[in-house]
């Protein structure tokens, strides 16, 4: 690699993480949004809430990438153009190839990242955070007890807190076990943490007292305790099979529906698009890269038609995303998968041809003479 191709290099590296982060960021911002009820709801800490959001992040990036290499080429190009420097290297005998191949290595570096996020890394981290929100969903702690609220977790069985606090830590609680008719019992505590014991998760109440009415008689018994553990096993809620969707599967599963299962026998079509489709988006980086290549560099060199050039690329590159998302959902009921490597294995294929075929070259140039440029 000579200083020019570390030169582009640099060149393209600065705006691509910009635009990386930047893009990355906002969407993530938005997406976060959806999990604020961990803290509202469940009464989760801030930490629990930045873990899952992190979460969500591979699942964006593999979407941005391509998008983030378009905008990086197209920038770096102009930025040449502004300077002149691509009109110095075409005099200096630089081919549209020796120009590319940097951007081109790049892309290739992207569209690795972009298969590695869709076969392994999103799925992984969709997963974790499926069953991290089901295990805050099903913890008895989260899901049922609020403060300020009388909470009825059984027939029989009602605890009231004041202040529910993250890690299943409680203060001032009143909790009323009539479960048993014949011997209702009340208890009364300044705090309690629940923790998991042996036999389910057990509730260890501090310094409190329990109030128990005699049925017959009505007389009212005093126990005082510093401290007392309450079992909760009978009446903790476990959470059921979680159902994998289409963004939890590896493509070993996706293109493998389980047709003992009504979910994957229903879903069957949809399923082996969503694998095809995992495999087939590393393409859309290079289609998207060689569209922005051949707008910057694959006509004559004027100023003046960069902006509809670029703008008709971003429509070209918008236009065959949107068409991939079509084409996905017919293809649940054709099994014409082929068509999803085809949209953008095309369009690569295409500009590719436009950019470094040599009889293009040939007009290219035979018009920038005309022009006196």
């Amino acid at each position: 690699m000579n200083s020019l191709d570390k030169y582009i290099l640099r060149q393209c590296l600065a705006p691509l993480a910009m635009i990386l982060f930047v893009t990355t960021a906002i969407v993530w911002m938005t997406q976060i949004l959806q999990r604020i009820d961990i803290i509202v709801e469940y009464g989760q800490g801030f930490g629990i809430f930045l873990f899952l959001s992190i979460l969500i992040i591979p699942s964006l990036v593999a979407v941005i990438i391509p998008f983030a290499l378009f905008g990086a080429a197209i920038f770096a190009l102009y930025r040449f153009h502004s300077d002149s420097e691509i009109a110095v290297m075409f005099a200096a005998g630089v081919s549209r190839w020796r120009l590319s191949a940097p951007i081109l290595l790049i892309t290739l570096v992207g569209a690795a990242a972009t298969l590695y996020v869709n076969v392994d890394l999103m799925p992984r981290s969709y997963r974790v955070l499926k069953q991290s929100v089901a295990d805050i969903r099903a913890d008895f702690a989260s899901s049922l007890l609020r403060s300020g609220e009388f909470t009825t977790v059984v027939d029989g069985f009602t605890i009231y807190v004041d202040e529910a606090r993250p890690g299943g830590q409680f203060v001032g609680l009143l909790i009323h076990d009539y479960r048993n008719g014949e011997n209702p019992e009340t208890y009364m505590a300044e705090r309690a943490i629940l923790e998991d014991g042996e036999n389910g998760p057990v509730m260890l109440l501090k310094r409190g007292n329990i109030q128990r009415v005699a049925r017959y008689t009505g007389d009212v018994s005093f126990i005082r305790f510093d401290e007392w553990a309450m079992g909760l096993g009978s009446i903790k809620k476990t959470p059921g099979e979680l159902q994998l969707e289409l963004t939890e599967r590896y493509p070993g599963e996706l293109l493998n529906p389980d047709m003992s299962k009504p979910y994957d026998r229903a879903n069957a079509g949809k399923l082996i698009a969503e694998g095809h489709a995992r495999f087939a988006s590393p393409l859309y980086a290079f289609a998207y890269v060689l569209t922005g290549l051949y707008a910057m560099i694959g006509g004559a060199y004027s100023r003046q038609e960069y902006f509809l050039r670029v703008t008709a690329a971003a429509a070209v590159v918008f236009g065959c995303r949107i068409l991939g998302f079509v084409t996905q959902s017919l293809v649940e009921t054709s099994g014409a998968y082929w068509l999803l490597y085809a949209i953008p294995g095309s369009v690569a294929a295409f500009f590719a041809v436009l950019l470094f075929s040599p009889f293009t070259q040939f007009r290219s140039h035979a018009r920038s003479a005309a022009q006196g440029t």
